[in-house]
This record gives C-alpha cells, structure tokens and sequence, in this order.
C-alpha cells in the first residue's frame, strides 16, 4: 500500500473541488493476535489493515470521514461525497491550516524491527506466560496478545507531509485459584526486549492465589495503593479532562483551575508526542503540526489544556501539537517517578487497601471529577504495614482533584500500561494516597 500516493490522490481530488484545506491521513497495521483460554491456546489470527481519514473545509464548513476502499477510483469518489456533504452543515469556527509546510520523516523512537516479524513467537510466548501463572498459583488462565506495527503517513493542502511509525506488543492475562479468585497482569513494550510474559503470569497467578478467602470490606475512608494499571486509568481520566475541547463542552473538573493547584506538590502529569518507549504518538498531529512534549500538571499546578489549531484560537494561544481535527488527546502519558520502594510504602500505611486492577471506571459527574470504579483481581487490606486478607465485593470512588492532592508517596518504578481500561499509553508508578471512600459493590 502506497500511503504517499494515497494521500495524494485525496488531497488533489479535494482541490480541484476547490477545498480551502485538505488533509489526508492515512494509515496501515499489520497486528498478530493469539488468545488463550483454560490454559490453551483457542485462537492464532494476523490481520493487515489500511485506512484513510479525509478532512476538508470550504467556507467555514468542515468535514471529516474515513474508508477502507482505497482503489484510486473509490477513493476520488469518497472525496467528492465528503466535500457534497459541505453543503447541508452548519458554518463553524474556522482556523486554516498552518501556511507553513512541514516535511517530516520518521522518528525512529519507540520502533523495533524485531515486532514486524514476531508471529512465529507468539504461541510460545503465551505458553511461558501459562506455565508463569500456574507456577505462581493459578489453575485457569486466559488472555491475549498482540504485536504489530502501524504507519501512518499525512499531506495537507499547504504542502506538509510526511510519515511515521510505531511497534508494540501488549499482554493482558487473568487467572484463577478458584471462581472468585483472581489475579491479572499486564506486559507491554515498544520493544521485543522489554516484554516480559513471565512476570504478567506470574503476577497474575500469585494475586489470584492470594485471593482465595476474600471477605467484602467495610465501608469507610482508606488509605489506598494503586498499582501502574489502576492508577493509569485515573490519571487517562485527568489528561482527558486537561483537553481544551472538554473544558469548553462543560465536562472538565479542571475548568478555570489554570495556575491553580489540582495535585499533590509530588505529582507531574507530561503528554509526550514522541518519547522512548512510548506506544502511541507521532512526530505530527491531524493537522500536521509537529507534535512536543506538554506539562499538564507540574508539582501539583495544572499548566496547560492541550490544544488543536481551532480551541488554540478560541483560547487565545498556541496549539500544543495535539490535534484531532475535532477533540485535541493526549499521545503518551508520563506521571513522575517518586522516591519509595513498593515495600516503603506498604509499611506507611496505617488501615489502607491495595488496589491491583479495576474495570468500570464510571463518572457520576464530570464537571466535578467525581467517579466510582470497581477493583478486582487483587486487593488487600492492610493494617500497621502488614497485608491481613484479600477483599472482594467492594466499589471505590472519589473526585479526582481531591485524590490526586492526596498523594503521597510515588514509587521508584514504572510501567507502561495500555489495555482496555487505559487507551492512552501511560508510563506511571505506583501511587500511595489518603481517604478514597470505599463501599460494597451493591451499596
């Protein structure tokens, strides 16, 4: 597939219609996937995929559409329907592209070539992590594994262009000791040489081990101790909610808190474009503008939305290099590492629950930040530093401002997390805070 030519055939189509701009994204993946369950492989796939996402704008009116048909034939087609559809929207905030034509190459950051061609070792990756688990106390084990490669190529009406790509092999496993006894791990890497199938296993087998006996807890405020997994989750929410397109439709707890103090002084939230390790991002955003590394939060203060060229001039600033022609997001996330080891912080709390996974992270009102989520796969009550029994049955919530100011101690180590509770590739540690509000899952 010649992206380059693809998007050359789209962006002349739009001007010769008489576009004002136009932009074609386009992108192709090559993933291999192998799934596991009750200790055995069930499913091998590998699927190549390409697509291409067209924007255009004339007068005022902006649209944006995507298609996997990419003949040549099709695809002029597709162009001319879009720029049709002008006609029947609304005029909108309109703000050209930038005049200036970028050319971007590669970054070579965050790529493995060693991931172009790791089928062959997927099964026995997923037979290491099976016997890990097992090992560790597991009877049944399931999950997944991915490993691909994407590229993704753009030219805008202005003459940027350019294109980049990215590799990553992802982990998620379960086990359990018994019916309710779970226990998960994760693994991913934007290199074949920082996969660890072994450690995902085995953590997954001993939390389910250790989960045999759990007791619902009691109601109350705790201290608590969120692993990379459940603290990434969290900290996704606050860099969403850092998006100006979020502050401006009323669904930011971080609304008109520019400067002000949203954190615990310990805690730094950064959006990287590109950074090493990193498993999303690019060197250019949607509208081609080169992408940076951002501060949301430094030492507690919240110092910048992230921004696309149409919030940047409602705002009255720059871009940050965040595009989405609609809603500006974050690429990678990188929360700052603390000074304490897991077991330091094990021994600081008085009567805390540790938190080792959670799903159904769900918001009771955004404006506000305040949201539940419910833990499993790992939990445990601790008492004067010592873990006393694994817990079940339980329901966590609080708003996010007031979590993220309890901070504090932050962990030494870090892992990338991405799953389906975390979207955006986040780099974050383990995170001690005070008085998250636990009740019972039915409560």
């Amino acid at each position: 597939m010649d992206l380059e030519g693809l998007n050359e055939n789209a962006v002349t189509a739009a001007k010769r219609l008489g576009a004002d701009d136009a932009v074609a994204l386009s992108a192709k993946s090559t993933e291999g996937m192998i799934r596991f369950a009750n200790n055995s492989v069930s499913v091998v796939s590998k699927v190549e995929e390409a697509e291409l996402t067209v924007y255009i704008a004339k007068d005022k009116r902006r649209a944006i559409a995507s298609t996997s048909n990419l003949d040549t034939s099709a695809v002029k087609k597709f162009v001319g329907d879009l720029f049709a559809s002008l006609k029947g929207l609304p005029k909108s905030e309109y703000v050209p592209l930038p005049d200036r034509a970028n050319k971007f190459t590669p970054s070579k950051v965050s790529y493995d070539k060693k991931l172009e061609d790791v089928d062959a070792r997927l099964p026995a990756f997923a037979k290491s992590t099976i016997n890990s688990a097992i090992q560790a106390g597991g009877k049944r084990t399931a999950g997944v594994i991915s490993a691909g490669k994407v590229t993704v190529a753009i030219l805008t009406s202005t003459g940027t262009k350019g294109s980049d790509s990215k590799t990553a092999i992802t982990l998620n496993v379960r086990s359990f000791a018994e019916k309710e006894a779970s226990g998960h791990g994760l693994s991913c890497s934007s290199s074949l040489s920082h996969f660890d199938p072994e450690e995902a296993g085995r953590r997954a087998g001993e939390n389910a081990k250790k989960m045999q006996n759990a007791s619902e807890p009691e109601a109350g405020k705790y201290q608590v101790l969120l692993s990379p997994t459940v603290a990434s989750n969290l900290v996704e929410t606050t860099a969403a909610a850092a998006s100006a397109f979020s502050v401006d439709a009323g669904t930011s707890y971080l609304a008109e808190k520019m400067g002000k103090k949203v954190a615990s002084s310990s805690f730094t939230l950064t959006d990287h474009g590109v950074t090493e390790g990193g498993l999303g991002g690019r060197v250019f955003d949607d509208e081609g503008v080169k992408t940076r590394s951002n501060a949301i939060i430094q030492s507690g203060v919240l110092r910048s939305y992230l921004h696309n060229l149409t919030t940047a001039k409602k705002w009255k600033t720059t871009t940050t290099g965040n595009a989405g022609f609609v809603t500006p997001h974050p690429w990678n996330l990188e929360v700052s590492a603390g000074d304490s080891s897991y077991e330091e912080m094990v021994k600081e709390m008085k009567r805390g629950i540790i938190l080792t996974s959670n799903w159904y992270t769900r918001f009771k009102n955004y404006r506000t930040g305040e949201f539940s989520t419910v833990p499993r796969d790992g939990a445990y009550l601790v008492e004067n530093g010592k873990v006393v029994k694994a817990l079940k049955g339980m329901r966590a919530g609080d708003d996010l401002q007031r979590l993220f100011s309890s901070v504090q101690l932050l962990s030494k180590h870090r892992e990338w997390i991405q799953w389906w509770e975390v979207d955006t590739p986040t780099f974050c540690p383990w995170m001690l805070m005070d008085g998250i509000t636990i009740t019972r899952a039915y409560e």
